[in-house]
């Protein structure tokens, strides 16, 4: 009965960190923006659907929200600069992936800023450029448009400098004054929101630069401080953020401001954090395939490689600054190929014989005419020995000695191969016997070795010579950390607020920045108050029929019902199942004690269950294909003996544990719902013991329900008798689509997955989907889109007796920065598909030659770090958060735009999170309180639970599509290395080609396989 895991918690940055699906175009876009840099995108001429009125339906409320008025010059002038930086020397000069990294762009902007004079700049690690006058050139003290200035920058540790070359060229200049005015009039809507979105670009950059330059670490728009720095688990700690975003709203430019956490690995040596990960049985034995799933895990990890040899008493010694490690280093070649290095395998030339080596190669360059060759006469050999240093040991190396060499070697036209002879003059030396000699310390000669540098040159490191560097964070959080996190940052709205206006005075700092202080902009200290929010009514939802009348749900509270009683519409009975456990642990009494209690919820609801079949096999990825095969014959054949007729298999009910968990579900998905065509239902066996065990039964239930055709309740607004309508006074069909796309990780090599959901009757209760996997990190401007819209709309027809006269979509992912795309790729879509079946015989036939529906396209934002806090202790809920049903259209909004803030959710802890809706497309010429209250009532539609979700069904069942699509292609996109385990293994992996097509079976294609 547990809200969806994205309406319960809000603990800030957990998209972040691996507790959420990775993050989509959405998130990056706006990360760009927070940052201060653009994202451009191809523009479209179709306008914006513009806001015509408020909404005024629902109980008035004062709330106050996490935006900070702004206040500014309008006579300032904002100029944008795009900077360009290249290190002399150089081939090329452009800021690619080889380019200078992060820190050091910031460097060269600090020093830049110096260079150009003494009033604060705003400079981002984009790196883009913005100042409140036009720069002058240092040497002639002209006003220019385009410069370049050479800047140097002190190497760390180092005295001598690196030198940079540095272009500036100016982009855009806005007049502050000029561009608001233009926003507030009528039909202005193209030009003055670009000019507007150029604005807050450069003045996020404004609030950008100070936080950059001061806090621990920057991520995206986050800033993270140790300010209350917290333990979560034996290698990470927790670390506060804050984030900021300039906005224009009914009150002009706004400043959100939210706070957050992420988890960050703790400063300790890299043996502590393997062991802490427990990883010391995969160091011990050696394992070729655990070391490698180790060394994933180290790959991209920065750390500080010390020299215990120069420690002093108590002490680690002098450290090297912070290198990226590659992984574990593995042999290449031999037959020991695949295999790991350790410190006893590892060797390497002195120092004397690295210049030996330079020496020797510069001399066969020159005797061959200036092309670089790897052989080398005897002579030559002579030569380089001469041309040492005297103080180099193998200057005097006997002649005759270099001659039984040079023979041993089988010379070829007087010549060997440069390493060859080297390996003899100067034989390599072993790491362990180097430490050994030198330093007197004894290397354990079965430690793996890990390596940083360069495939072509590599540097190795001795395992407990390395110390994780501080502020990284930590990309994936284990179930452990998972806990703590959401222990340490869900608080309720009061102590949220406390500490948002705590970050913003402590740690933010920026009414006392200068940066902030030259733009000449000033900051209110307080939240704004929303005078006017307001909370909505719930719809009425139908539980069940009896006697001929509908019984109606009775709320707990807004956004939760009791549902005691049959099922609306219960499927009619569960004859042919059966339950496989792949868990030892789970004993045959705990299975009982399963079917006892399902069998019972069942009877409740109205549903008629047989006993089922039940087995126990393994949960091997190798070996679960063939079992599920067998077992669902089995379970057929039970049922038809029994009843005396053909039973196919109605479902499969899964009993997984932890160990190997994710790995079996996606197997158990694939095979079940690509391959045999049988619903399934995987039970994690430890929320089916102890307090939980009921409700836990009451969600297999309510699923099993949804999968083989049933509904829980009806929304009775969304349609009544033979009337088509979604919210008073719609009176015609209407037909409401879900979109989302589903993104892998970071470094991941599945695929990225377009899902369409659409909704099939009046009710609310029945969707369809489509999908497509498709390349990586493609958000917009899908190839297959109108295919599978037309298949919807077909499917739609025959289920309702014809196409619908209305079209409603709710589109998810999107950032401000794509709305124009959006418009000139997906709204058409919709528009070219009625367009192409009004032309076929089917719709000629039925008299809908002319057929094209109104289409209204709504763009939704569940990402966001607005929040909503009650003025009034009265108008809160139990737990200190406004009840469902919140919606601002109000003073935070943009003022031209159709856009609003819904809470349609009751939180279960923590700070609730609203979605952030925009109409972008409004052909049903609908007003703010009908668009309101359908939005409202698609979140109560979820079959999975008694509640209201944080946003609507059809997107969250879209999500949900995308996501078991993904899990078709885990097999194929194992984020594991090679067999070979080569040094290249540990670069972000897959290709960004088409992936195969992986269709569900024909049987499950009229379900709602994803619930």
């Amino acid at each position: 009965e547990r809200t969806p895991p994205i309406t319960e918690v809000d603990i800030g940055m957990a998209d972040d960190q691996g507790l959420k699906r990775p993050r989509a175009e959405e998130d990056q876009s706006e990360q760009k923006r927070a940052r201060g840099e653009e994202d451009t995108e191809t523009k479209a001429e179709m306008p914006f659907a513009i806001r015509k009125a408020r909404g005024g339906n629902g109980k008035h409320v004062k709330a106050l929200t996490n935006f900070y008025r702004l206040r500014m010059d309008h006579n300032v002038n904002v100029f944008q600069y795009e900077v360009i930086i290249k290190e002399q020397g150089a081939t090329e000069f452009e800021d690619d992936k080889l380019g200078p990294s992060k820190g050091v762009k910031l460097d060269v902007m600090k020093a830049l800023e110096k260079k150009l004079g003494s009033t604060p700049l705003a400079f981002n690690a984009a790196p883009t450029l913005v100042s409140p006058y036009k720069l002058k050139d240092p040497e002639s003290g002209n006003e220019v448009e385009e410069m370049s200035l050479v800047v140097d920058v002190p190497k760390p540790n180092e005295k001598r400098k690196r030198n940079f070359e540095v272009k500036l060229r100016l982009t855009k200049v806005d007049n502050v004054g000029e561009v608001l005015e233009e926003c507030q009039k009528s039909g202005s809507e193209g030009a003055a929101m670009n000019n507007l979105f150029h604005l807050l670009t450069s003045l996020n950059v404004v609030f950008h630069c100070g936080p950059l330059l001061r806090m621990i670490a920057s991520r995206g728009p986050w800033h993270y401080t140790r300010t209350d720095k917290v333990s979560i688990s034996k290698v990470s700690d927790l670390y506060r953020a804050f984030t900021q975003n300039v906005k224009f709203s009914d009150l002009g430019l706004v400043l959100n401001f939210n706070s957050g956490a992420g988890a960050f690995y703790k400063e300790e040596p890299l043996g502590v954090l393997l062991r802490g990960l427990g990883h010391s049985q995969a160091l011990a034995s050696g394992d070729r395939n655990l070391l490698q799933r180790v060394s994933k895990l180290l790959g991209g990890l920065k750390l500080k490689v010390y020299f215990p040899h120069t420690a002093k008493e108590g002490g680690k010694g002098k450290t090297r600054l912070p290198e990226t490690v590659k992984g574990i280093a593995f042999h290449e070649k031999g037959e020991r190929v695949g295999q790991p290095k350790t410190a006893g395998d590892v060797t390497f030339l002195k120092r004397d014989g690295e210049i030996l080596q330079k020496k020797l190669r510069y001399v066969a360059k020159n005797n061959n005419g200036g092309e670089r060759t790897e052989d080398i006469s005897f002579e030559a050999v002579m030569q380089s020995l001469a041309e040492l240093n005297d103080k180099n040991p193998y200057k005097t190396c006997p002649a005759e000695k270099v001659q039984q060499w040079f023979e041993s070697l089988n010379p070829k036209d007087g010549k060997v191969q440069i390493d060859d002879i080297l390996d003899k003059i100067c034989p390599p030396t072993r790491m362990t016997k180097y430490f050994q000699e030198t330093y007197g310390i004894e290397l354990r000669s079965d430690v793996p070795i890990i390596w940083t540098g360069t495939t072509k040159k590599p540097s190795f490191h001795y395992l407990d010579h390395a110390m994780v560097a501080a502020g990284q964070r930590k990309n994936k959080a284990d179930p452990d950390e998972t806990q703590g996190m959401i222990r340490n940052t869900s608080e309720k709205p009061k102590p949220r607020k406390d500490l948002i206006d705590r970050m913003f005075q402590n740690e933010a700092k920026f009414r006392d920045d200068p940066v902030v202080k030259s733009f000449k902009l000033e900051i209110h200290p307080q939240m704004i108050t929303i005078e006017n929010a307001r909370i909505l009514d719930p719809p009425r939802i139908e539980t069940e029929i009896k006697n001929n009348h509908p019984c109606y749900a009775q709320f707990r509270q807004p956004g939760e019902w009791d549902h005691r009683g049959s099922f609306h519409k219960p499927i009619e009975g569960l004859v042919a199942w059966g339950i496989l456990v792949t868990e030892r642990s789970f004993t045959e009494a705990m299975v009982n004690t399963f079917i006892d209690l399902m069998g019972q919820m069942c009877r409740e609801k109205g549903i008629a269950l047989k006993r089922p079949h039940v087995k126990n096999i393994s949960n091997s990825r190798n070996a679960l294909e063939v079992d599920l095969k067998a077992f669902a014959d089995e379970v057929s054949q039970r049922a038809s003996d029994a009843a005396r007729e053909d039973m196919p298999t109605q479902l499969i009910v899964v009993f997984k544990g932890p160990d190997n968990a994710q790995v079996a579900y996606s197997e158990i998905k694939r095979v079940c719902d690509c391959e045999l065509g049988i619903p399934t239902t995987c039970c994690n066996s430890k929320k089916l013991r102890g307090n939980f065990q009921l409700a836990a039964v009451k969600g297999v239930v309510l699923k099993i329900n949804a999968k083989l055709g049933g509904y829980t309740v009806r929304n009775s607004e969304m349609g009544h008798s033979v009337n088509w309508r979604v919210i008073l006074p719609w009176k015609v069909k209407t037909m409401v689509f879900g979109i989302d796309v589903s993104h892998p990780a970071p470094g991941s090599r599945q695929p990225s997955v377009f899902a369409i959901t659409a909704l099939m009757d009046r009710w609310g209760h029945r969707y369809l989907s489509r999908y497509k996997a498709q390349s990586r990190r493609v958000e917009v401007g899908i190839p297959d889109m109108e295919d599978m819209i037309a298949g919807l709309i077909e499917d739609f027809s025959q289920s309702c007796m014809g196409p619908p006269d209305a079209i409603v979509v709710y589109r998810d992912g999107v950032s401000e920065s794509q709305f124009d795309q959006v418009l000139a790729t997906e709204v058409r879509a919709f528009q070219n598909v009625a367009r192409n079946l009004s032309q076929t015989a089917q719709f000629q036939q039925n008299g809908k030659g002319n057929w094209m529906p109104t289409i209204t396209y709504i763009i939704s934002q569940k990402r966001n770090s607005t929040r909503f806090f009650p003025a009034n202790p009265n108008d809160a809920s139990k737990n200190g958060n406004f009840p469902a049903g919140l919606v601002v259209d109000t003073d935070i909004v943009n003022p031209r735009m159709f856009d609003f803030h819904l809470l349609s959710h009751s939180g279960l802890q923590g700070t609730s999170r609203p979605v952030y809706y925009h109409v972008l497309w409004n052909e049903g010429n609908y007003s703010p309180d009908e668009i309101q209250a359908l939005t409202y009532g698609l979140c109560y539609g979820y079959s999975r639970c008694t509640k209201s979700i944080g946003c609507v069904t059809p997107i969250y069942y879209a999500d949900k599509v995308a996501e078991r699509v993904r899990l078709y292609y885990a097999q194929d996109c194992d984020d594991f290395m090679s067999d070979t385990g080569t040094m290249q293994s540990n670069m972000s992996g897959g290709s960004d080609r088409q992936p195969e097509a992986k269709f569900i079976h024909p049987n499950m294609r009229q379900t709602m396989f994803f619930i």
